[in-house]
């Protein structure tokens, strides 16, 4: 099936590790061009010699970025656009949770997700709507997770700055629409990424994967009794910015293995 995303161009915040970069690399597969950033280097340009086994050099853009500068959001923005000749696509990735109960976060934590949660995407946003405006349209995906609708205790201030996201996604999807670009959320459940992977090495070195992340899934009591992988998720951002997906705006796709109970 074509998807219709040749020489479309994808911009992925957090796109150098996990989820992000398994959709930059199947961006780059499809014929799109991709722009990927980072704030470490080193994982940036690891990232870049990964992404060129999918596409050539002159099709992708990487640059340095911390997504809660918003200078630095602009600048990286505006380089995207100057060197791959525009932007279609903007897939909000990048982030990470904190565990701790409401009384052990502490106010730099708080703060710490609200600008990742809310400041990042808004700065990506206002930076990108102009390009995507003088395309036509576009797509805006945001990487969510089933805590926007389904809190945990242990997650207090990941599940709450979520749900504001997932808040966030339907009203730009409203104002955003005489534009034509639409505006989806996809929500995580469990993912092997790089943040799991960290947290098994952490707390269960000795232990074989496949064997820790099937454990993790008969604890977390996932319906198809296993563990995401990057990939599964990476497919439903691609359809979401295909052409195949253009009356679906608005929406939250769930990959989460049936996880959850909420509707």
């Amino acid at each position: 099936m074509d998807l219709g995303l040749r020489d479309k161009v994808a911009v992925i915040m957090g796109g150098t590790s996990g989820v992000g970069l398994k959709a930059a690399e199947m961006f780059l597969q499809e014929g799109a061009k991709v722009a990927v950033c980072g704030r470490n280097q080193e994982r940036l340009d690891k990232a870049c010699n990964h992404l060129l086994q999918f596409g050539s050099a002159d099709r992708i853009y990487a640059g340095t970025c911390n997504v809660t500068n918003k200078q630095d959001v602009d600048a990286f923005m505006n380089g995207t656009a100057g060197a791959l000749g525009g932007i279609d696509i903007l897939v909000n990735a990048a982030g990470h949770s904190v565990m701790g109960y409401f009384f052990d976060i502490t106010d730099e934590q708080w703060q710490e997700q609200i600008q990742l949660k809310y400041f990042a995407v808004i700065y990506a946003i206002r930076a990108a709507h102009p390009y995507l405006v003088k395309q036509g349209g576009g797509r805006i995906i945001n990487i969510n997770a089933t805590l926007a609708k389904e809190p945990e205790r242990h997650m207090v201030a990941t599940a709450a700055t979520r749900a504001g996201l997932l808040n966030l996604s339907k009203t730009l999807s409203q104002e955003l629409a005489p534009d034509n670009i639409l505006v989806n959320s996809v929500s995580l459940g469990l993912i092997r990424t790089d943040q799991w992977e960290r947290r098994r090495l952490q707390n269960a070195p000795n232990v074989e994967p496949d064997m820790y992340y099937g454990d993790l899934a008969k604890k977390r009591n996932i319906p198809l009794g296993r563990v995401g992988e990057p990939e599964e998720v990476a497919s439903v951002i691609l359809f979401l910015a295909s052409r195949q997906a253009s009356y679906v705006s608005g929406s939250t796709i769930e990959t989460a293995g049936a996880l959850g109970k909420a509707l």
